[in-house]
């Protein structure tokens, strides 16, 4: 019984793999060696591919691909799933070459496509290969005009312009393949005088006149010269019905009215020809004008389901990766370093927008330097698009920038995906200088600190003694000129500049934090000497109001405002101010003298 469940299985599995057709196809006809020719790999019955490896194309120059082509195939009236994997080759010079199978992996099994050979000619074998059996001319050239033959007619039938289109349906943002090519069997020039506008599309050029990409293909028997003269990408900007553009060649063909050995040639320029007069005739030549053009096609544009979209969805539409990276973890304060975001992968990268960054408060951020690195011959584009951001820190400290998130719809599966970064963490130190003059400062305040007690003291006494003068004086003023009210009892003496900066003078190389308190402190203790402001009214708007009030000139109350910022920024958080304490004093003494001449 297990003899017979193991023959089934192989079988079954035999019989799976039997329904999947992977086989190579080149052209059978000899190869004229300097010419570009396509390989193709075709897989028939299975449309999810794994991973496929393209073989080695020794002794042939590469020109495009691949280029992936999605379809579907009737056998027996039965639909099959067709996947046509294309690349574009250059012979190089004369021989037989083996062009190696491809391979692909397929439900966990790898699967090989078949070799083939193809033979490159050189020029001279390639004349006579293609002369006809009496020798006069080109069996597969169209140049004798016969007695009676319609040159517009056979201009008609051997001359002509298509375009191929990827897909008539897509979703906003996927890529649309749009190949325009002219067959020729005639001696013909031709000049393109109108271009595609591609009106709703981003355009992204594969392959122009310039790559010269020529083919030979086989049409109802016959052998025509393929000339590739534009491949782009389009990506739709917006749903809705959208055309691809028509393209316009105008042709100048030559016939000969007696039989000559001549193969035919072709040349395609773009808005020379026109201008360039009549081209030279050969001996029993004629030259016929005439113009091709392609059809307009309709694309539909379908919008992007709204289930399940994300917030952090922009426009990107593919299959990406996101990585974000600090250049440096760790920074001097005021030192520049950088944030980069890469994004790669393959879809509309041209138009993808960096996710959003919430910088932490304290990071000042410049404008981002976008740099892209795509392969514009893959479809969809392949490669990376790279967001650099430059940043420095004025304050030491530890930062976390959060994770970043950047969302994209995926055609492959039809769904809205998610990736997420991981947090980056950046630390900010105090450069070194800083670093010194903060231990100098703490190891001159141990030598410092008694004789500023003492100097305390001695000031303390001072102070004492003035404010009893002040006193006895005014007792001894004559109450007929005293005018008492509420507000003015509640004045203090006034004392002096130098005696009420006394505390924060000490401080000055002691500890940031007292220092920083008592120059705030006394700051406000000047004022409620020389004004009314008390309780509710201490703040920097009234005080604002009373200088402008005593005529203080803006820049005087604007440099005090900033040394009050200063002393709160430094009393609130463990920043230290870029400004020296000895410097910070010495201009709030001047400030403060400027002040007291004012209010006199």
């Amino acid at each position: 019984m297990k003899g017979v469940i193991l023959s089934l299985f192989l079988f079954t599995g035999y019989f799976t793999m039997a329904q999947i057709n992977f086989r190579t196809i080149a052209p059978q006809q000899p190869i004229v060696a300097g010419e570009s020719f396509e390989v193709q790999y075709i897989i028939e019955g299975e449309e999810n591919i794994e991973s496929f490896t393209a073989p080695a194309f020794t002794g042939f120059r590469f020109v495009t691909g691949p280029h992936v082509y999605k379809g579907s195939l009737i056998d027996l009236n039965i639909a099959k799933p067709l996947i046509n994997t294309v690349y574009t080759l250059a012979s190089v010079k004369p021989g037989r070459y083996v062009i190696h199978g491809a391979k692909a992996l397929v439900n966990g099994s790898e699967i090989k496509s078949n070799d083939i050979f193809v033979e490159v000619i050189s020029r001279e074998d390639a004349y006579k290969l293609n002369r006809s059996k009496d020798g006069s001319f080109y069996k597969n050239s169209e140049y004798f005009l016969r007695p009676g033959e319609d040159p517009i007619e056979k201009i008609r039938q051997n001359l002509f312009l298509k375009v191929m289109v990827s897909k008539k349906s897509c979703y906003v943002g996927e890529p649309v393949v749009a190949t325009y090519k002219l067959y020729s069997r005639l001696e013909s020039k031709s000049d393109i005088i109108k271009n595609p506008g591609f009106y709703g599309f981003a355009v992204h050029d594969m392959i122009n006149l310039a790559d010269q990409v020529q083919t030979i293909e086989t049409i109802n028997g016959k052998i025509f010269d393929v000339h590739t003269v534009r491949k782009v990408q389009l990506y739709p900007l917006q749903a809705g019905q959208f055309t691809i553009d028509p393209m316009e060649l105008s042709n100048k063909v030559e016939f000969s009215r007696s039989e000559v050995n001549k193969k035919t040639e072709q040349e395609i320029v773009e808005g020379i020809l026109n201008n360039a007069g009549n081209i030279e005739l050969h001996n029993n030549t004629e030259v016929y004008e005439s113009s091709v053009k392609t059809e307009p096609v309709p694309v539909i544009v379908k919008p992007l389901p709204a289930k399940n979209k994300t917030d952090s969805f922009t426009a990107a539409v593919g299959d990406f990766s996101i990585n974000a990276r600090l250049e440096k973890n760790e920074i001097d304060r005021n030192e520049q370093s950088r944030l980069i975001i890469s994004i790669s992968g393959k879809g509309n990268l041209t138009q993808i927008n960096a996710p959003e960054i919430k910088w932490p408060a304290g990071i000042d951020v410049f404008e981002p330097v976008i740099k892209d690195s795509i392969d514009r011959l893959q479809v969809p584009l392949a490669g990376s698009k790279t967001f650099s951001y430059s940043f420095v820190s004025g304050k030491a400290g530890t930062y976390e920038i959060p994770a970043l998130e950047f969302s994209f719809f995926n055609p492959d599966t039809n769904h809205f995906e998610k990736l997420v970064t991981k947090p980056l963490v950046l630390q900010v130190h105090l450069k070194e200088k800083e670093k010194e003059k903060i231990t100098e400062a703490k190891k001159k305040t141990t030598d410092l600190t008694i004789n500023y007690w003492w100097l305390g003291g001695s000031i303390l006494v001072m102070l004492f003694i003035l404010g009893f003068l002040l006193r006895m004086n005014t007792r001894n003023k004559k109450k007929a000129e005293q005018v008492i009210t509420e507000e003015s009892s509640a004045k203090k003496p006034a004392i002096s500049i130098d005696n009420i900066l006394a505390a924060p003078q000490m401080m000055v190389a002691a500890d940031d934090k007292r220092f920083y308190q008592e120059l705030n402190k006394s700051i406000w203790e000047y004022f409620r000497q020389k004004t009314v402001i008390s309780g509710s009214g201490t703040s920097k708007p009234a005080l604002v109001e009373f200088l402008k009030s005593s005529g203080v000139e803006s820049t005087v109350i604007i440099d005090l405002i900033s040394v009050l910022q200063d002393c709160e920024t430094s009393m609130y958080t463990d920043t230290i101010p870029d400004e020296p304490k000895a410097g910070l004093f010495n201009k709030t003494r001047s400030i403060l003298k400027t002040v007291e001449e004012r209010l006199k």
